[in-house]
């Protein structure tokens, strides 16, 4: 997601950076009621910071983290000359794999390591299911085949998917996010997943479902958005723009540079900052091939009147 302020660029990560260093800090031996002390002020001193610091502490307590470390558990203990030694190694190999842990959970990892199909940033894959219905899985996106005896469908673990479903009124496909349900017999549809998730309907009907029961139909150019409370009112859409994705280009008309950048930024190998507010507001309507997302970033900046700085292959600032 992109970044937008009206100073400077924030390190990457620092809040998180110093939690994890904190936790690290105060699970050493020799920390003390100084420590505590500092630690305290810290926390007090913005509420992010505790925010960040449960986050580390949840890591911490997950299955997956106890079980990478149980391997650490039969560290024989040494005399007490040596004890020392072993410790500090068992807390190398305990942080190490902690920061690790971090970064797999954050980056949403130990979910796509779950996934039957998955795709990179800026990859999009298309796939012919056990029973003859098409998948298209869009950008940086995971699936898992959810097919057992007179089941079938997907579980969206995460990103966008298009579905072209052969039609079969004894089975219905259903497609699985961490909000709701989509069911249908025969049709085209995507699916996003967020914090909500998204459903598009290019063709036929499906019934969108919520985690705790409330259900809507939709038909052919109708959206909604499903959490785990309920479903939104349905609205139109235009279908040309909304699945310009699977055809390789981004559609906008009159969307913030903000809103475009977001979008944009799914398919870009790298993060893509808007360094004003002002520039961040900025309209912009176009049809785009995504085949170069570099050279579009350029071509968006050059509209808004704004300066590109590369700062790595992996970071782009767009500067009044």
């Amino acid at each position: 997601m992109p970044l937008r302020f009206d100073q400077e660029v924030p390190s990457p990560g620092n809040v998180q950076d110093q939690a994890l260093a904190w936790f690290a800090r105060l699970q050493d031996h020799k920390s003390g009621a100084a420590d505590q002390a500092e630690f305290a002020c810290w926390l007090a001193a913005d509420p992010t910071h505790q925010t960040a610091y449960d986050k580390v502490v949840q890591l911490w307590q997950s299955p997956a983290l106890n079980a990478a470390l149980s391997q650490y558990a039969s560290i024989p203990l040494r005399p007490p000359a040596q004890r020392k030694s072993t410790i500090r190694r068992w807390a190398a190999a305990a942080s190490i794999t902690l920061i690790s842990g971090w970064f797999l959970a954050s980056s949403g990892c130990l979910q796509r390591w779950q996934a039957d199909i998955t795709t990179a940033t800026g990859e999009q894959r298309r796939v012919i299911l056990a029973d003859g219905s098409a998948l298209v899985l869009n950008t940086d996106s995971a699936v898992k085949l959810d097919y057992a005896g007179q089941q079938r469908g997907v579980i969206l673990i995460s990103g966008e998917a298009y579905f072209e479903v052969q039609a079969d009124k004894h089975r219905p496909f259903i497609v699985t996010t961490a909000q709701g349900t989509v069911r249908v017999v025969g049709t085209r549809f995507s699916v996003k997943t967020g914090d909500t998730t998204q459903v598009n309907v290019e063709s036929g009907l499906v019934i969108c479902s919520a985690e705790q029961g409330q259900n809507r139909q939709l038909s052919v150019g109708q959206h909604t958005e499903i959490d785990t409370h309920s479903v939104a009112e349905i609205s139109n859409i235009d279908t040309g723009k909304t699945f310009a994705w699977l055809k390789g280009r981004l559609i906008f008309q009159d969307r913030t540079l903000a809103d475009v950048i977001t979008e944009l930024d799914r398919y870009h190998p790298g993060a893509i900052v808007i360094a004003d507010a002002k520039l961040a507001n900025t309209r912009i309507t176009g049809n785009y091939k995504l085949e170069d997302t570099a050279a579009l970033i350029r071509t968006l900046a050059d509209i808004a009147g704004a300066k590109t700085i590369n700062i790595s292959p992996y970071l782009t600032v767009l500067k009044s």
